[in-house]
């Protein structure tokens, strides 16, 4: 079902956006062993490193922007080129980190880390959007062009999500965490003063950022809490694309086990 709902939210946006299909064509066989056909390539705009430090209060509840390095040597590459409908394994190799974990989100819904340059990964039939990134020792997402990939695996279908358009992926917080941290990813856009914004709104509450960074989340007075996030134009609307809106995401402060 879950799958059923992606897939028609993705068709929604192929149609109103005039979403791009690409030129080659996708052979038959039994196994629907394809290649990436995805259109364009994504990217990444960087955020400015500052010695600036964002802080957000609305309501008792604090949001308070972590500090992290994004090294120009650390790098992600997909070695994998191929690709089959059921199991498949993706290699990556990792450049700049030792300690590494990569943060892999399937369609903007399961988020997965590995410890390892070898993940296994299922793909079904039709379009298999995920974004594979390095994450620091804290979990905060490195934001660089080199230590992210998005690709649209394609099985036996045509590509019904458009590469080029802003995209807002949903990162953090987990849904069980001791400390809560808001982190999420940005595709072809950025967010500015002037320009798009992101609104955050965590238990009714709403906030917006105009800078890309990842947030500590203080001020929390229950357990369960639910977050939202939306990427909006300079207008105030809503961005369209399958992802730009997460919708409301529930997730569990819980206390440290001694």
């Amino acid at each position: 079902m879950r799958s059923l709902i992606i897939y028609s939210l993705l068709l929604f946006v192929f149609l109103s956006c005039g979403g791009e299909v690409s030129d080659q064509k996708i052979p038959k066989s039994d196994s629907l062993q394809v290649n990436q056909l995805s259109v364009g390539q994504a990217k990444i705009f960087e955020p400015i490193q500052d010695e600036e430090i964002v802080v957000l209060e609305n309501e008792g509840i604090t949001l308070t922007e972590i500090k992290s390095n994004n090294e120009e040597e650390i790098s992600l590459e997909l070695v994998t080129n191929s690709f089959k409908e059921g199991e498949n394994e993706l290699m990556f190799t990792v450049k700049g980190m030792e300690d590494y974990s990569i943060a892999v989100i399937e369609n903007n819904y399961t988020v997965n880390h590995y410890q390892k340059n070898i993940i296994p990964k299922e793909f079904m039939y039709g379009n298999n959007v995920f974004l594979a990134f390095l994450t620091h020792s804290n979990g905060v997402g490195v934001k660089t062009n080199k230590a992210l990939v998005l690709k649209n695996v394609l099985i036996d279908d045509e590509s019904l999500f458009n590469m080029n358009q802003p995209h807002l992926f949903y990162y953090l917080p987990k849904e069980q965490t001791i400390t809560p941290i808001l982190d999420f990813c940005l595709v072809n856009t950025t967010i500015k003063k002037g320009g798009n914004q992101l609104k955050v709104t965590i238990n009714g509450i709403e906030f917006m950022f105009d800078k890309w960074a990842a947030y500590k989340i203080e001020g929390l007075t229950k357990s369960e809490n639910t977050i939202r996030i939306k990427l909006l134009d300079k207008e105030g609307k809503l961005i369209e694309g399958p992802f730009n809106d997460s919708g409301d995401r529930v997730f569990r402060v819980v206390k440290e086990s001694t």
